[in-house]
């Protein structure tokens, strides 16, 4: 299995269309197929199917997509850590964070590692977990900084605590249901909550955080990012669930009020999650260092 075959197999599925895989590839639209071909021979089975109205997966090439993905990914991080190496420390470390780690703890752990590090070119990425969870089982991501309910994350992935973090709940100024104290007063509202149709469907996210035995509310938006969670929460009446950082950082400012319930909220834990197994370039590796100092630092404040 050859990386040009992988990467052309990885532009079709991206492209769905052999000559737009072709174009990004900078190959002739024949040359793409044969090379598609020839891992179709190596796995031996059929990965792609052609038709009048473009391209599509076979069920084989369904489940090889993201791992085709994986390898390349990884074949990239073992060329980074022998570059590394071989020529100092240098590369790429891509990562996904949480809006209020993005706030909070990230700025003095990436001054800290660029000090040390100025080579090495960082991709951030703002991402809710179901997001991130993903990119990580696809090898687009190094490692991702998230909150966590304990207990909940698959076994696919591993994760270092950092520290932990209150939920809250938070509704606009002049929500009509300002006055409720208990989450059951609060389970005729609309929610909006993280997650994404593809992967954590937004009823099914909030019925490890809430301890009554209660069904998840009957009206949940799902989003993918808190900045629009704070916007939408701040003008509309609808209640969302937050991180405690984010009541000191953003929700005055947004026209957001703390909801204080008689029932205990969930206590999360801000973690550095990787997929399980996988072993860091050493670059990667001293940013998540640099995060744990950083993060101590917070925390002793």
């Amino acid at each position: 299995m050859k990386p040009n075959q992988l990467h052309a197999f990885v532009a079709v599925v991206e492209q769905m269309s052999i000559r737009a895989a072709a174009r990004m590839l900078g190959l002739s639209q024949p040359a793409v197929t044969k090379i598609v071909r020839e891992l179709e021979r190596e796995v031996g089975a059929p990965l792609v199917e052609r038709s009048v109205k473009g391209v599509r997966l076979t069920e084989y090439g369904e489940a090889f997509a993201p791992r085709a993905r994986l390898l390349l990914a990884d074949m990239r991080r073992a060329r980074d850590e022998i570059a590394q190496i071989r020529d100092g420390v240098k590369g790429t470390v891509s990562m996904a964070v949480s809006a209020s780690f993005a706030l909070t703890v990230l700025p003095v752990a990436f001054k800290d590692f660029h000090t040390r590090l100025p080579a090495v070119h960082v991709q951030f990425s703002e991402a809710v977990l179901p997001m991130m969870l993903s990119r990580l089982r696809e090898g687009y991501l190094d490692f991702a900084v998230a909150h966590v309910v304990p207990g909940t994350l698959d076994a696919e992935f591993e994760a270092l605590e950092l520290f932990p973090v209150q939920l809250v709940i938070g509704m606009r100024e002049r929500h009509p249901l300002r006055a409720s104290r208990s989450l059951r007063e609060l389970y005729t509202a609309e929610w909006i909550l993280p997650g994404d149709g593809d992967h954590f469907a937004g009823r099914d996210t909030i019925s490890p955080l809430l301890p009554l035995g209660l069904p998840p509310p009957a009206r949940v938006i799902q989003g993918q990012s808190v900045t629009v969670a704070l916007a939408l929460v701040g003008t509309m009446d609808l209640i969302g669930m937050f991180v405690e950082p984010l009541v000191r950082l953003a929700f005055k400012r947004h026209g957001i009020r703390r909801v204080e319930v008689e029932e205990p909220l969930p206590v999360l834990s801000v973690c550095v999650i990787r997929r399980r197994g996988q072993l860091l370039t050493p670059a990667a590796q001293y940013f998540v260092e640099c995060i744990q100092r950083a993060s101590l630092a917070a925390t002793n404040a």
